[in-house]
This record gives structure tokens, C-alpha cells and sequence, in this order.
């Protein structure tokens, strides 16, 4: 009783803090009320014990509280490699992360490696610890090793914190911290559904874009409303790029223009590389022998350095490098001093010869360091420059996934008369590139059009899809590069995409009327063709096309492509089987989109192509399948490659361009030169196979009735 009385009675104070621990660090044991610290290690702060602030003190909590900045750069320090602790000194980028943090609810943040931005997130997440009350925060990362050395990163800084800053501690372990002013941290294991069990006021998101898709889709989905529900919650993503995965779709969806529908609530920031001082760096490690070959002096290089780029330009500086063993030029990269330049710069020697700089030293830079050292450039534009791009899961480069996002057109959707007076459902999901031309009878009536048509079961899983495209031809200026790899009329041409149908709640019946009313009243039935995946599904589309608005229709099946659905079949049917051969079409698909023989610009669709990608399983195969989402669109596109080789399609083309006569000859006349050119002259046998087909047509019409559906028909 006399000790509970004793440890009520005793308050310290920091005089008193400081005399306890010198004790402690003489070996000499006291009462556990004299004891400030959790189980005599100091630097945590046992709960329970009374502190008394002195007004200085007091003054000196609420500056901290109020400002985080004033906070870190005064009292936040850090033990660094060599064993000694130094106090943080934030960075301009890291003062901008730290703002953002607290004046904004949903925050994501693309970082280079080694920036900061862990030291920073974990800052902000003790800041709130320390100065507020009843707070939970949930730290999730791609590996639970990295979830828990961020708790490390918040326990070190809150040990070397004065003892007046610090909150008691009730529980502290390797996943989990919890104060006696009912604040807590803990680490979750990633999982598809997150098992909170508690209110999150901060969910904080590390290496997001490394979390694999099948596992922080489902528990993005779950947490998200789950957190942004609670009053004053935040949520806060930080990773490296990997990919075109959900991590890219929220942060280009975060920096859309203020007024873009598809705008999110997140704040975004990146921080590159060369933001950090120091990187942004050229290097000359000067060599002591080749500098006496020349008669010349470090000095003197050094000035003749200074005089190129004095201090208004850029900073220098020379020292000597334990690591390296030799004497190092630093000169800091700006716009007025870039890499490049630094590494032509010249002096001139005892012999009064201009000599290059590299003659005396190895000239390199951070940058070309850390290539070398983290295996190649791909990784370091990964890892550092922000690049999306994998190269080895990506099917599609930088540059062709920048056209691609730098291309992309509005789409709407229009009310159509043929639609209107027909359709008994809402078909808003078609839309179409904000074009008003496309829209005018003369213009679409004699667009040679091409669609490609992927079907679900409509229960709101995977996507029905109508990609809709035009035959154009290429622009001149890449024809002039591409032709001496051309071999068909087909090089010539590309399919543009102009309409885009997207619903996974729409039936199969439904989308058959819709593809009725675009392939037989919308568009001219004799310039349009239709690619059809034949799945279960594509097999209920062509039983349900003969007999759309009660069998009044003009259906014909000569609109759609076919194929051969065996190897060993002799005659070709409606629609495309896709099984084995998919990863060849694919293949087609990478050559198709490197060459532009799509051209695409559906927001949707570049999307999925950007996350469209390649992966290895366990078993060591190859398949090909979004990284995150949907893939439906592409799939259309993959499907919509198997027409180039096909002689409905080189007809198409060729009736396309006949209209421009003087692009006829010129591609005439490109063929004609070629070292391969096709055998045949397929504007006279396409021709031919008109006239033949059109006759044919009328036989087997009348005579057999056959059209594949068991209907009279066509």
C-alpha cells in the first residue's frame, strides 16, 4: 500500500528524468516508482508515470503539435550507420510530403528508392501518436518485413525524443505499439479481406504497387470505404512504379485536371532521383600520374572548372574519397550544367594542347553508378526514374504506351434514330470518339468497318465488348519509314478505333440486337465485317442473331469473318476459336501495335492495354492477361489481329483504296519495288472473287438455304 502511495506521490520532471537515468546507466538499481522508464530501457516511457512540463516545456509541446516541420527538425533524430544519431534535416520534397500528410485526407505518393519518404511517412504517423488521442493507424506493405521495419523507423525516432514529448507505452513489440493515451500502430498482414477489428483513423499503404493484384485489389476495394467512413480518416499510398497495375490508375486518375469526371480525392506527389542533393551530380576522380603527364595540377583543374561554371551557375567541389582513394570533383547538374556538358569540357595542358577532360580522370556520374550497381537501366528507371514500363512483363514499350496515353479522345454517347425506335433497353454503354462527322449517313455508310466482338454472361463479372474500327491508312511520314519492310497492302492500312460498346450486365439476346441494328442499319451491311470470339457464348449470339425484333431483319451471316476451326478441317465457319493459338495471336497483336496497324484511343481500352502483360507461372508457360482489372478490350484487339491475313479484309482494303487514287498508285508502286512483294495482284482477284461470291450467294441462297444457323435466311 506505502508503494502505491509512494508511486502516486512521485512526479517527475525532466531534472528528475535525467537523474534516474544516469543511475541506470551506473548500474545502479532503483524503485520501480523512481523508474520512468518501460523495464529500465530508456528512451521508453512508462505509462503510468506523472510528468510535470516546465513552462519552457509547455511552450515547446505546442509548437511541435502545431507544426510537424518544427517538430522533426527540432527533436527527431535518427541513429545513422556508423552507430552515432543525428538529427533530421527534412528536404525541401520531404516539408511538401509532410503537408500534404496533414492537410489532406487521401494522400499517394510515387517515390525513387532512398528519398525519404519512409522516414517521412513514419514521422507524420509518431506526430500523430504523440499529439493526439484514441488514434489507430494501420501499416499494410508488400512484405511483412517491410511493415515492420517502418514500426522500427517510428520506435527509433520516439526513443531519442525528450522524455515531456512522449506518450506512456503499454505495448511494444515487432507489429504492434499501443499508448496510454489510447493511440495504437499495428501492421497487417496482406490479405484479400483486411481483418481490422478496430476503427483505422490512418491506413497507411507502403510498396503498393508491389502487393500483388490478386491481393490489394480485393483489399483496396473492402478498406477503402471501410476507412474513408471514419470522420477525419486518412489514407495514405506510397510505392515505386511496377507496372501499369491499380497503383498507376490511381495516381493518373489523382493528377487529372481539377473539372475531369474521372478526377479521384487523392493528393498526388512524385519525388525522382535527382531530387535528392548529391545525386544530381557529375564526378571526376582525378588520376594522380595522368595529371603529371599532363603538368597540371588538381588546383588548376579545379579552377579551370570554376571558370566554366562559377557560383551563380552551379556549386563544385573538390575532396579527396576514402572509398576511392583518389582526389573527386563534384559538379552539380542544372539545366545550365548538365551531365553531358560537364563531360566535354576541355583544359588546356603544360604543352598548351586542348585536352578533354576524361584524359586526366574517370568522369561518371550518380546516375551511371546506380545503373551499374541495382543491373541495368530498365531497373533503374524503374526503381528511380518512375517509369511504369517493365520491360519484361510488357508487351508494348515506353514510347508506344506514351502515344497511346497521349492520344487518347473523348468518347460519348449518342442518341441514335436506328437505336431509339428499335431498342427497348438503354444501350448508353455504346459511345463513340467525340467526333461529329462519324455521325453524318454519307460519312458511315461508306466507312469500311471492321467489328470486334468479345461476349460474357452479363451477370456483372467480365465485360461484352464491341470494338469498333475503321480501315484508314497510315500517315505518310511513317509509311516513308515502315516500307521496306512492307509486303502486303495491308502494311499500309490501319484499323482505327472510332466506338467502343462496354456493359457486363447486358444479356447476349440484348447485344444481339445491338450488333443487328450497327452491322445491318447503322453502318452499310456490305462494307462491314465481324470478328467473333467463339466461345459458349459467341454460340448463343449467332443462335439468337437470325431471329432479333421477331425474325423482321435482313440478317445475312456473310458478315462475319470466318476460320477454319480445326487444323485438319477443310472448310472455314463463323467465328474465331481462341485455345492454343492465343499466344501467336498475341505475338501478332505486339508486332501490330510497335507497327500502328491499330490505332487506338478509348480511354478504357488504352488502360487495359497498359496492364495487359505478360506472365509466368510456376510451371515456367507463358500466358498472357491484365496484371490488374479487365483485359476484354484488348482481347477484341488480340482477336481483331487474325483479319490481316484473311482476302474478305485485303478486298476491304482494296475498296478503300480505290477512293484515293493517287495513295493506290503510290502503294502500287511501293509493292512493285519490294525485294517481297505478294505474288498475287489482289485487286484483280478480289475482283474476280466478287463477282464469283455474289453469284454464289444467290445459288446457295435459293438452293441449299445453308447459313449456318439451320435458317433460310441470309
Amino acid at each position: 500500500m506505502a508503494k502505491e502511495i509512494l508511486e502516486k506521490q512521485m512526479i517527475f520532471t525532466t531534472k528528475l528524468v535525467d537523474e534516474s537515468t544516469d543511475k541506470i546507466n551506473d548500474g545502479i538499481v532503483i524503485k520501480r516508482y523512481q523508474n520512468p522508464w518501460l523495464k529500465s530501457e530508456v528512451g521508453l516511457r512508462r505509462a503510468g508515470v506523472s510528468f510535470r512540463m516546465s513552462t519552457e516545456e509547455q511552450e515547446e509541446y505546442i509548437k511541435c503539435a502545431l507544426d510537424v516541420h518544427y517538430f522533426t527538425e527540432q527533436y527527431c533524430r535518427v541513429k545513422t550507420e556508423d552507430g552515432s544519431v543525428g538529427q533530421i534535416k527534412l528536404r525541401e520534397y520531404q516539408k511538401e510530403i509532410l503537408d500534404n500528410f496533414v492537410n489532406s485526407r487521401f494522400n499517394i505518393l510515387m517515390a525513387s528508392r532512398q528519398v525519404g519518404k519512409t522516414i517521412s511517412a513514419s514521422i507524420f504517423m509518431l506526430h500523430t501518436i504523440l499529439f493526439s488521442n484514441d488514434k489507430n493507424i494501420m501499416i499494410v506493405a508488400n512484405k511483412g518485413d517491410t511493415a515492420v521495419e517502418i514500426v522500427d523507423k517510428i520506435k527509433s525516432i520516439y526513443s531519442l525524443l525528450p522524455f515531456f514529448l512522449k506518450p506512456g507505452i503499454k505495448t511494444w513489440n515487432q507489429k504492434s505499439l499501443t499508448f496510454e493515451n489510447g493511440c495504437r500502430i499495428k501492421t497487417s498482414a496482406r490479405s484479400k479481406t483486411p481483418a481490422i477489428g478496430f476503427t483505422i483513423d490512418i491506413l497507411y499503404l507502403d510498396e503498393f504497387a508491389h502487393i500483388p493484384s490478386t491481393i490489394i485489389e480485393p483489399y483496396y476495394t473492402a478498406a477503402y470505404p471501410t476507412v474513408s467512413a471514419v470522420q477525419n480518416s486518412k489514407i495514405i499510398i506510397t510505392s515505386t512504379p511496377n507496372g501499369m497495375n491499380l497503383f498507376h490508375k490511381l495516381l493518373t486518375d489523382a493528377e487529372r485536371l481539377d473539372g475531369d469526371p474521372l478526377k479521384n480525392n487523392y493528393k498526388a506527389m512524385r519525388v525522382y532521383w535527382h531530387q535528392v542533393p548529391g545525386r544530381f551530380v557529375t564526378y571526376l576522380r582525378l588520376n594522380n600520374h595522368r595529371l603529371y603527364e599532363h603538368g597540371v595540377s588538381k588546383e588548376e583543374i579545379f579552377e579551370t572548372i570554376r571558370q566554366k561554371y562559377p557560383e551563380k551557375i552551379t556549386k563544385t567541389h573538390m575532396g579527396f574519397n576514402s572509398d576511392f582513394q583518389k582526389d573527386i570533383i563534384s559538379i552539380f547538374n542544372n539545366e545550365q550544367c548538365t551531365d553531358e556538358d560537364v563531360k566535354n569540357l576541355t583544359f588546356i595542358d603544360s604543352k598548351g594542347l586542348e585536352i578533354p577532360l576524361r584524359a586526366i580522370g574517370e568522369m561518371t556520374s550518380w546516375k551511371e553508378e546506380a545503373v551499374k550497381d541495382i543491373g541495368g537501366e530498365d531497373k533503374f528507371n524503374q526503381e528511380y526514374g518512375l517509369r511504369f514500363i517493365n520491360s519484361s512483363k510488357s508487351l508494348l514499350n515506353e514510347a508506344i504506351i506514351d502515344n497511346l496515353l497521349n492520344n487518347k479522345k473523348n468518347y460519348k454517347f449518342e442518341e441514335i434514330f436506328e437505336f431509339e425506335s428499335k431498342l427497348r433497353f438503354s444501350y448508353k454503354e455504346l459511345r463513340w470518339v467525340d467526333d461529329e462527322e462519324i455521325f453524318l449517313p454519307i460519312n458511315r455508310k461508306n466507312e469500311k468497318v471492321i467489328i470486334s466482338v468479345d461476349i460474357s454472361e452479363g451477370l456483372g463479372q467480365d465485360y461484352s465488348i464491341m470494338n469498333i474500327f475503321k480501315i484508314s491508312k497510315k500517315d505518310m511520314d511513317l509509311i516513308e519509314i515502315q516500307k521496306a519492310s512492307f509486303k502486303s497492302v495491308t502494311d499500309f492500312i490501319r484499323l482505327e478505333q472510332f466506338g467502343l460498346f462496354r456493359s457486363n450486365i447486358i444479356s447476349v439476346k440484348q447485344l444481339a440486337e445491338i450488333l443487328y441494328i450497327l452491322a445491318f442499319e447503322y453502318f452499310n451491311p456490305d462494307n462491314v465485317k465481324i470478328v467473333l470470339e467463339l466461345n459458349n457464348y459467341g454460340n448463343t449470339l449467332l443462335a439468337e442473331l437470325p431471329h432479333v425484333f421477331d425474325g423482321n431483319n435482313q440478317y445475312g451471316s456473310s458478315i462475319f469473318f470466318r476460320y477454319k476451326h480445326r487444323v485438319d478441317a477443310t472448310e472455314e465457319k463463323v467465328g474465331l476459336k481462341v485455345g492454343e493459338n492465343k499466344n501467336m495471336m498475341v505475338k501478332d497483336y505486339q508486332d501490330l501495335m510497335l507497327s500502328k496497324g491499330f490505332s487506338i484511343n478509348n480511354e478504357e481500352t488504352v488502360r487495359e492495354i497498359t496492364t495487359f502483360v505478360k506472365h509466368t507461372t510456376t510451371a515456367g508457360n507463358t500466358r498472357y492477361a491484365a496484371d490488374v482489372g479487365h483485359d476484354d478490350c484488348v482481347m477484341t484487339i488480340v482477336n481483331a489481329t487474325s483479319i490481316f491475313s484473311k482476302n474478305d479484309f485485303k478486298e476491304m482494303v482494296e475498296d478503300t483504296l480505290q477512293k484515293d487514287t493517287i495513295f493506290k498508285n503510290y502503294v502500287d508502286e511501293c509493292l512493285k519495288n519490294l525485294e517481297y512483294s505478294e505474288t498475287v495482284d489482289y485487286s484483280q482477284l478480289l475482283s474476280v472473287r466478287r463477282r464469283v461470291l455474289n453469284k454464289n450467294k444467290t445459288i446457295n441462297d435459293v438452293n441449299t438455304g445453308i447459313n449456318w444457323f439451320n435458317s433460310n435466311k441470309t
